[in-house]
């Protein structure tokens, strides 16, 4: 996992320096430790004071999400792959021949109401402090967790939007990372979530289109803010291509050449939607910029594809 991911998944646990540091330590401490009497006799305490800084906001929404927490363990075997939602798969069985013979998973579920108590804390922190970057982050994470897709999305819209604001000066304590890279990133990131909840069958196709619908939404913002952002352009075109829609996923792959042509990422999405197009010629065209600008793994993988009668 890339730091930029780490950050994006670890702002629930970020703490400042504002009322009684001793107080955020233990409660930290208190959550680590899954000691619930403790964060909840310490969570109380914070209620009471007067307190209004940002660690104030972080610790009711970390407290209300763990509280909200109601998954189970690796405790569950099927033979055959889980596609229930909230599925967590921990091991994957296999026989003495090495073939899959069963998985051990978890599933993971969150009382809504209780996790709704931990995102109207995070709301007010949002509000007081705008700019505080790890506060939106860690409501994106939880909104994720929860499975709701749309809220998600709004709120990824909503960092775009005050990006815009804010001219990129976002607050992002303990980070050393630069405003711009967090957030590319990051986004990239979030996509690659709402992609990942795609089953990409024929009985989800009307699921998988709205999930499509807001990455696209989110691309499409990115590409106002950056406007050569290729991470974003290949986004519009994998969502086109998993929707059958290849022409258009052609034409988003094509403006991502132009503003990176020896992108190796790029050119093997080109070369893969020719191929689904059946235009063997273009493929081959493609293949060979790997074989001429990539790494050595994709230049092998290229020319082993080359190698293979079409």
């Amino acid at each position: 996992m890339n730091t930029i991911t780490k950050i994006a998944l670890t702002a629930l646990m970020l703490w400042g320096v504002a009322f009684g540091q001793t107080i955020y330590d233990q409660f930290n401490k208190a959550i680590q430790n899954d000691d619930t009497a403790q964060m909840t006799t310490l969570i109380r305490q914070i209620q009471a004071s007067d307190d209004v800084s940002p660690d104030r906001y972080i610790a009711e929404f970390n407290y209300y999400f763990h509280i909200s927490d109601r998954s189970e363990g690796p405790i569950n075997m099927s033979v055959e792959l889980p596609d229930d939602e909230g599925i967590t798969i921990w091991y994957t069985l296999k026989d003495s021949t090495g073939a899959v013979s069963g998985y051990i998973y978890g599933i993971e579920r969150y009382d809504r109401p209780t996790a709704d108590s931990g995102l109207t804390a995070i709301n007010k922190g949002i509000e007081r402090y705008p700019d505080r970057l790890d506060m939106r982050f860690g409501k994106i994470h939880v909104l994720g967790k929860l499975k709701d897709w749309q809220g998600y999305t709004d709120e990824i819209l909503q960092v775009i939007e005050r990006t815009k604001v804010n001219n990129k000066q976002w607050v992002f304590p303990d980070n050393t990372e630069p405003a711009d890279t967090i957030l590319i990133y990051s986004i990239l990131e979030y996509e690659k979530d709402l992609f990942d909840q795609c089953k990409l069958k024929e009985e989800s196709k009307m699921q998988d289109a709205v999930l499509l619908g807001y990455m696209r939404d989110i691309a499409t913002h990115m590409l106002e803010l950056y406007p050569k952002d290729i991470f974003s352009m290949n986004i519009m075109a994998v969502t086109y291509n998993a929707a059958g829609n290849l022409n258009n996923a052609l034409i988003w792959l094509k403006k991502a050449e132009k503003v990176a042509p020896k992108d190796v990422i790029v050119l093997s999405n080109l070369a893969d939607t020719y191929y689904n197009l059946q235009d063997y010629a273009n493929e081959k065209k493609y293949l060979k910029k790997i074989v001429k600008y990539g790494d050595p793994q994709s230049k092998a993988y290229a020319k082993r594809l080359l190698n293979q009668k079409r």
